[in-house]
């Protein structure tokens, strides 16, 4: 399961990325948040399965993607340039010194900017780019509950993108609004656990209205 890219229409659907027994297009729910996510996506992620960055902007339509990383610094285009330097624009970033959850509530960021990448990765883009590094953060406890997951973490607190943003949007805006985000990961793991270890329940029906719509 650590193909790093689709191999064929036949066998990877080309908008979740999964193999075709597992996609989860049909369950992608579509959840409206007050809150703007930009998501910092290392370059060396876009063709990876794996890879929650890319859920993440296929759910929130308040999302983007801005490729980054690699052998570049984040692109210097004007509007991407423009969306980080907003006022209202805050990081989401684990280590080190943050603002935590209750002062955002009382001053909520209009747009948070992820980093989608490896530890690694995110700390090299986050040295090479002051612009990242003049913005306020925002820290995230660490997960309260062990899970499964589709990579494994070296960290205490890592996360996926995906699980980042959702304790981001519980944090700030309810666990009602993040709730589809939690369990389409888990789902996504179950699947992906079950192909991997060839049982034949790797896509049954899934406990959510993908048509919901939560404003």
């Amino acid at each position: 399961m650590r193909s790093s890219s689709p191999r064929s229409p036949e066998t990877h659907c080309f908008r979740c990325y999964q193999r075709r027994e597992i996609c989860i297009c049909a369950i992608l729910p579509t959840v409206f948040t007050k809150t703007e996510f930009l998501i910092l996506r290392h370059i060396c992620e876009a063709e990876r399965p794996s890879n929650t960055g890319r859920l993440a902007a296929l759910i929130l339509p308040h999302a983007r993607i801005i490729p980054c990383g690699g052998k570049s610094p984040i692109k210097k285009q004007n509007l991407d340039d423009e969306a980080l330097q907003l006022p209202g624009t805050w990081l989401l970033w684990p280590d080190g010194p943050g603002t935590e959850m209750d002062f955002a509530l009382a001053f909520p960021p209009s747009r948070i900017a992820v980093i989608d990448g490896t530890w690694h990765q995110a700390r090299r883009l986050y040295q090479k780019a002051p612009i990242l590094r003049a913005l306020p953060r925002l820290a995230l406890p660490a997960p309260a509950k062990a899970r499964d997951r589709l990579r494994k973490q070296r960290r205490t607190d890592g996360m996926s993108t995906l699980e980042a943003i959702a304790a981001a949007i519980k944090g700030l805006e309810g666990a009602e609004v993040a709730e589809p985000l939690e369990k389409l990961y888990d789902e996504l793991v179950r699947r992906t656990r079950a192909l991997r270890w060839g049982k034949s329940d790797a896509a049954p029906n899934f406990p959510f209205d993908s048509s919901q719509r939560i404003l």
